[in-house]
Formats: C-alpha cells, sequence, structure tokens
C-alpha cells in the first residue's frame, strides 16, 4: 500500500497526464475514488473518460504522474492491479471462432482461474445467456454481446469494475437489466467507475459525480450533495383562468407565470416552505386547480453548475486537485457537446424514486446470486495458467479452420510432386546424387513451416486488434513473455504438425527413410519459432490487411522459391551462388536437407549455428517490442 494514499481508496491518481504527441488526453488529473462506490465520469466525446480508464486498465501508459489501484502501482505492480480490474469497453468485441461458454473460460484462464461449471452457470444464469452457452459468440445479438463482455469482466470476481458506456446503442429492456445488475454489484462490494452520455443513468446509479472535459477534471461531489446544494424542486400551480399578471405579494413570494398565464411556477430552495406564495396566491383571488411538483434532475444541476463563475464545490479529500481548472461559462456546452444524448425527465422523483425504479427492473437479473458478485471469495490463482490458456485458445482457434491450416498444405504438397516432381523429374534423375522427387522434400517441408509458423501469429495477433478482442489480452496479468511464448508455441505446433503431415505425405511418393530425425525437429523447430515471432511482429507494425500480406506475398514466398527448394545451388551460374548465400532461407532448406537426406551443400554446424541466431534475434525483437506496448499500449 502507499502510504500517501487513503486507505479507502479503490483507484487513486496524482497528477497523471497521457499526451499522445502534441495533444493532451489527460491533464495532471488527481482523483480518489472510493471502495464500493459507484463513481460516474461524465463529459463530452474525446473529453478524456476512455483515456483515464485505459491507464488504469493497463491498455495504456501514463505520460506522467501515477495510477494505483487498491494500493498499487500499475506499471510495477501490474500483475496485481490488474487481476484487481474488470474493464467492459466502450466498442463491442467478439472473437467469431468460440462459444458463449469458451470465451468466459478462456478470459477466465488468462486471470489463472480455472471456471468450474457451478461458476459458469452463475454468471450465464444472472445475465441471461444460460440458453447461449453453447452459441457462436457472433450469433448473438448486440444486446446479448453486451452482456458477454460483462460476464467476460466478472469471471475473475475483480473488486474494480470499469463500465464504459455499457449502455451506449442499447435497447431500453437492458438498459434497466444493466441497473439492476450495477445495483447487486455495489451492494456485493465492487467499485464500480461508469462513463455514460445518459445522465439519466447517472442519476440512478452515482454515488459522486465526476466531470471531465478535454483531459481536465472540472468537477467531483457527491451526487446528492450536488441535487440539495445546486438544484430546485419546482411547483407548477395550474389556475381556473389565465392570469395576465401576477400581484406584487405574489411575485415576492419568488411566483412566476407559464403557459400564457394559466400557470404560476415556484422554485422554492432547500429548506423553504411554499405557503407564503399559496397564501399571497389565494389573497389575490386566484383559484388553483392542480398542483404538479418536480423534483431536482442531474442534467439541469450540471447545466448550471458549468455555467457557474464562482466555486462550484467545496474541496475534500476525494474532491479534484486544488489546481483543477475552474470552468468558464463555455463549459456550459459541455453536455450539448455530448451530442444530444441528455435524456428528458421521465417523472418526478421522490426520497424511494432510484431504489423503487432499479427494482422493478428486468426479472431475468433479479435473481442474481450473492455468488456471482465480485466482492464474494475469490477461486484460487494458477500462476502458469494464464499463458497455457492462450496457448490453447490458438491452437483451438486453427484447429477451427482444418481445410485452410492442415488439408490445403497436403494438397499443395501432393500436386508439387505431380507437377514438379514426375514432370521434371524425368529430366533431372538426380540432384547431388539424390532422386530429383526425394530432393524436393526437405524444401517442400520447410516451405509448408515457415508459411505455417508466419500466418498464424500474423493473422491471429492482426484480428484480435482489428476485432478489439486485444482488449481482452491487455487487461490480464500475462507477462510479455507469457504472451510471446503462448503465440510462438501455438504458431510451432500448428507448422511443425503441417511439416510432419507434409513430410508424411511426401513419403508416400519417395519412402520413409530419415537420416536424421532428431535433427529434423530441431531445424524445423527453430525455423517454426523464428517465422511464428517475425509474424508476430508483423501484426504489432501493421494497420490493414494489406501489409500484413505483403511480408509473405512478396518477402517469404520470393525468398523461399530462390532459396534452393527445386534445385541444388551448384546448378547455378557462380554469381547466383554468391547471392543464394545471402538468402536466410536457404540455409534453413539446407538445414532441413541434411536432416533429412544426409546431404547438404553447406556444412551442418554452420546453417544450424545460423538457424540458432535467427532465431535468438527476432524472439527476442518481438520481445522488445512487446514491452514496449508497441502500437498496443499506447
Amino acid at each position: 500500500m502507499h502510504d500517501s494514499l487513503p486507505s479507502d481508496a479503490a483507484v487513486s491518481l496524482r497528477n497523471a497526464t497521457k499526451r499522445f504527441g502534441s495533444f493532451t488526453a489527460l491533464d495532471s488529473v488527481s482523483l480518489d475514488i472510493r471502495r464500493g462506490e459507484v463513481f460516474a465520469l461524465l463529459g463530452p466525446n474525446g473529453a478524456g473518460k476512455t483515456t483515464l480508464i485505459s491507464l488504469v486498465a493497463g491498455i495504456a501508459r501514463p505520460t506522467s504522474g501515477s495510477v494505483h489501484v487498491l494500493g498499487h502501482d500499475v506499471e510495477s505492480e501490474y500483475q496485481l492491479t490488474r487481476r484487481s480490474v474488470g474493464l467492459v469497453p466502450q466498442e463491442i468485441n467478439f472473437d467469431p471462432f468460440f462459444t458463449v461458454e469458451e470465451a468466459l473460460r478462456f478470459q477466465a484462464g488468462y486471470f489463472g482461474v480455472r471456471l468450474a461449471d457451478e461458476r459458469l452457470m452463475e454468471i450465464l444464469s444472472a445475465l441471461g445467456l444460460a440458453d447461449k452457452r453453447s452459441a457462436n459468440t457472433r450469433a448473438l445479438s448486440g444486446g446479448m454481446k453486451r452482456r458477454l463482455l460483462i460476464a467476460k469482466a466478472l469471471v475473475h470476481r475483480p473488486p474494480v469494475l470499469f463500465l464504459d458506456e455499457p449502455t451506449a446503442g442499447v435497447d431500453v429492456e437492458l438498459r434497466r437489466d444493466l441497473w439492476t445488475y450495477v445495483q447487486k454489484l455495489r451492494a456485493g462490494g465492487t467499485t464500480i467507475v461508469l462513463t455514460t452520455h445518459y445522465l439519466e443513468e447517472a442519476e440512478e446509479l452515482a454515488d459522486r459525480i465526476g466531470v471531465i472535459k478535454n483531459g481536465s477534471l472540472l468537477l467531483v461531489d457527491e451526487k446528492a450533495a450536488l441535487l440539495t446544494r445546486f438544484g430546485r424542486r419546482s411547483v407548477r400551480l395550474v389556475l381556473d383562468r389565465a392570469a395576465s399578471q401576477l400581484p406584487q405579494q405574489v411575485l415576492a413570494a419568488g411566483a412566476a407565470l407559464a403557459e400564457d398565464g394559466r400557470a404560476v411556477v415556484l422554485t422554492p430552495g432547500q429548506g423553504e416552505t411554499i405557503s407564503g406564495a399559496l397564501s399571497a396566491i389565494a389573497g389575490a383571488g386566484l383559484r388553483v386547480v392542480d398542483v404538479q411538483t418536480r423534483e431536482p434532475r442531474l442534467e439541469t444541476v450540471i447545466v448550471e453548475l458549468l455555467r457557474a463563475k464562482g466555486p462550484l464545490v467545496e474541496k475534500e479529500r476525494f474532491a479534484a486537485p486544488e489546481d483543477a481548472v475552474d470552468p468558464s461559462p463555455e463549459t456550459a456546452l459541455l453536455f450539448a457537446a455530448v451530442g444530444g444524448a441528455i435524456p428528458q425527465p421521465v417523472g418526478p422523483q421522490g426520497p424511494q424514486g432510484a431504489a423503487a425504479r432499479v427494482a422493478t427492473g428486468a426479472p431475468r437479473l433479479s435473481g442474481l446470486s450473492s455468488t456471482v458478485l465480485a466482492g464474494s471469495p475469490r477461486e484460487p490463482i494458477e500462476p502458469s495458467l494464464g499463458a497455457w490458456t492462450l496457448y490453447r485458445k490458438e491452437v483451438k482457434r486453427f484447429l477451427r479452420v482444418p481445410g485452410q491450416t492442415v488439408l490445403s498444405p497436403l494438397i499443395t504438397t501432393a500436386l508439387y510432386f505431380v507437377v514438379f516432381g514426375y514432370s521434371l523429374g524425368g529430366r533431372l534423375r538426380e540432384v547431388d546424387g539424390v532422386p530429383y522427387v526425394r530432393f524436393l522434400v526437405p524444401g517442400l517441408v520447410m516451405l509448408s513451416i515457415i508459411n505455417n509458423a508466419f500466418l498464424n501469429t500474423s493473422s491471429s495477433l492482426f484480428i484480435m486488434k482489428l476485432q478489439g478482442t486485444i482488449v481482452d489480452l491487455l487487461v490480464t496479468p500475462l507477462s510479455y513473455l507469457e504472451i510471446l511464448f503462448a503465440f510462438v508455441a501455438a504458431a510451432c505446433t500448428r507448422a511443425l504438425a503441417v511439416g510432419l503431415l507434409t513430410w508424411l505425405t511426401a513419403a508416400f511418393f519417395v519412402g520413409f527413410h530419415l537420416p536424421h530425425p532428431l535433427l529434423a525437429i530441431v531445424a524445423g523447430t527453430l525455423v517454426a519459432a523464428s517465422f511464428a515471432a517475425g509474424g508476430l511482429i508483423v501484426a504489432l507494425w501493421a494497420d490493414k490487411f494489406e501489409q500484413v500480406n505483403f511480408i509473405p506475398t512478396f518477402v517469404i514466398t520470393p525468398l523461399s522459391f530462390l532459396g534452393g527448394v527445386f534445385y541444388s545451388a551448384s546448378m547455378l551460374p557462380q554469381p547466383f551462388q554468391h547471392l543464394l548465400k545471402v538468402n536466410p532461407i536457404y540455409f534453413m532448406i539446407e538445414a532441413m536437407r541434411y536432416a533429412l537426406l544426409g546431404v547438404s551443400d553447406v556444412a551442418p554446424w554452420i546453417g544450424f549455428s545460423l538457424l540458432f541466431v535467427l532465431a535468438a534475434a527476432v524472439i527476442g525483437a518481438g520481445l522488445m517490442l512487446l514491452r514496449r506496448g508497441y502500437k498496443l499500449r499506447s
């Protein structure tokens, strides 16, 4: 626990600043969010809400300042803080390869938690997803996908939950469901940070309100205090006939005409009565036929506060920093900039109004068991489970499309033998003393390993970036080394499996003789690891599919076909032999040729040494980029 932080703070920011180049997204924000409260962070698009959440959840890194969760620094103690945080992102994301159950089990596994069947059903039932357990995530409706995002955020029972605009674009029924759920989570002890453009939602759920604009925190105060201190109750008195003007004694009581004289409106302050105004109205001979009251609403209070020139709230331990910017008159446009999302009042709200409306939420969530809540006892953590889970998920992903990952290379191999082996084999009966059809085998095996290793990591990681599911990985306590290991190991599994099947297919044509099986495994593993790490680097760098496809199409394929797959170096003119020896894929193929055939144009120790150096260099580069958060953690 950091000594200078309040002991009852769940999240603490101290002068937290985040810059993207010359743009300041968050400007010296200091804030403490109490344990067990619902804190609503309000502001227009681009105000800095998601940036603040990203700093806490570990998706982004602060340029300066510090961020703590439950007293632990989010950078130096990231594994502790990320186990304590659950994030429901603003954008809907899903992995189309997996079912709802698989998505939840994978997400729990990333946190080192084995999701028991009982626990799984509790979450699914609580969120109305029980009948979708085996459904593919792509088949879910938008509302169901929102529920799945919440379920994924809760699988590890986080004590701090961030809801980044959880009801954006959803129907009224789901919105009420989520309100009910948030109240139950809070009752279970969870700290909830909510961003929303719907002020009605903030009024319904929040204990405290924070307003942010242009990266600066303008206001932090208790919701009840805001309504009490700045809100005014309005009383509308409907007259039996229109009045042209009010007597002076009625005006003096704070009344005003409205609706072309058919109504009198009073706005008493906190603790003020309207008995004097009623007496004055009666004394003036005006007859009241109906009385309507309206309690203060949060949206009107916030707008009034933002228009104020003087001090807004008394600073307290959990309020904005002493040097926070006081809002100027221009900030009256704050919620107009939200995009018209400010809801109109839906009716009077008495002392029990919020609780009564939440209690009438949709019945699907009303039976939420306390064991589902984040404050419940946690399942035991298995530190090694995270990397193993990511590895299993990546392997299962490529097994879901065996036609592309397994069958296609085998068909290609068979075609190579038919087209090249038997067409050219009649003319090139031997190459370096080896039958030509057999001479082709090492190159075809290595081509299979190279392409599959590269494509597995490059396509998988890039799709995660494109679909937004990379967030599910970034918020977990997995280390950079664990992430790299899982991706590379899964790619090696695919590449070596396809390489083995390629060799078996070729063996039906040339026989099953294998001089150095162990060296074949070593060569295949080193090459697979090199290109798997290379695929990861390309996926980190790429911003669109064309960039991912550029490397295999214009780099790997030409180097492979110019690397001695179909010919020996001795068959080329001397200048081309020199060019061949600057091609790293040539040495890979020759290492495999020695392992599978017992012959090679290159001394075995040279080829295998180069493979070791290349694998170490590319894997090291991939780990360095992950540590830097290159195009992942901004």
